[in-house]
């Protein structure tokens, strides 16, 4: 599976120690540049690979400039470009408009989602991390969500 990346994924998967773990969920794994702008002097692991975009898909970037971050817009580009089987996004905005240019969307929610579902982190593991990106890192879900994601991962509420 090819993925691309936005800042907030990269940021809040490093937060609780996971990005290591998108190895095992992706064989290629893309980073526009100007997500790593935006990263700053964050260096990114070795197995990110950060690609600029096409001249005409950086034209449409500078057209397409508005509610959106540049480094929101330049990932949904680079997933048309290469393809990418998803593209990974956090913002409700970001990800309407990726769904809208046909794109397959999925956030950092969906990538630990999946790490349960291939058994690479336990279901416990998952809520635990997700409940540290909430209370620590300032990740806002509804409690209604937190409820389904609860639910989903079949954890009993006294966990923690």
């Amino acid at each position: 599976m090819k993925i691309v990346l936005n800042t907030s994924p990269i940021i809040f998967l490093g937060k609780i120690n996971c990005l290591h773990l998108l190895t095992h969920c992706a064989t290629e794994i893309l980073v526009p540049e100007d997500v790593k702008a935006e990263l700053g002097d964050d260096s990114l692991p070795s197995f990110m690979l950060v690609k600029a975009l096409s001249n005409t898909g950086d034209a449409y970037l500078r057209g397409a400039l508005g509610q959106l971050h540049r480094g929101e817009l330049s990932a949904m580009v680079l997933a048309q470009e290469t393809l990418a089987d998803f593209v990974i996004l956090d913002d409700l905005l970001a990800r309407k408009k990726a769904q809208r240019l046909g794109l397959k969307v999925m956030g950092t929610l969906g990538l630990l989602l999946l790490m349960a579902k291939s058994d690479i982190l336990t279901p416990v593991q998952v809520w635990r991390h997700i409940n540290k990106l909430t209370g620590q890192h300032g990740m806002y879900l509804s409690s209604r969500l937190m409820e389904q994601i609860r639910q989903n991962l079949l954890i009993s509420s006294d966990t923690k």
